[in-house]
């Protein structure tokens, strides 16, 4: 019985992780230019989102979790996004 189980570690090296080559993560910047607090950087849990000089906030879409903290959190509305066609392939689970 023992030999079936496969150990944890094993089982976890077998999960992908592929990005996507486009980004799945759109920001109206005339909007967000509106906003003072940029709330999205602060919830954002996988440092995704950055302020700019100009004031607008662009996305590092290769470190999104897909949460939707972010858009959540934003009070104009301003990001919106698809689900990507990658991300993370689970084999067991």
């Amino acid at each position: 019985m023992e030999n079936s189980v496969i150990p944890l570690l094993k089982r976890l090296s077998l999960n992908k992780y592929e990005v996507s080559q486009e980004s799945h993560i759109s920001i109206n910047t005339n909007i967000c230019k509106t906003c003072v607090e940029k709330p999205c950087i602060r919830v954002c849990p996988a440092g995704t989102y950055e302020a700019m000089p100009d004031g607008t906030v662009t996305a590092h879409y290769e470190r999104c979790l897909e949460c939707g903290a972010a858009l959540v959190a934003c009070p104009f509305g301003a990001i919106s996004f698809k689900w990507p066609d990658k991300g993370i392939t689970y084999r067991y689970g």
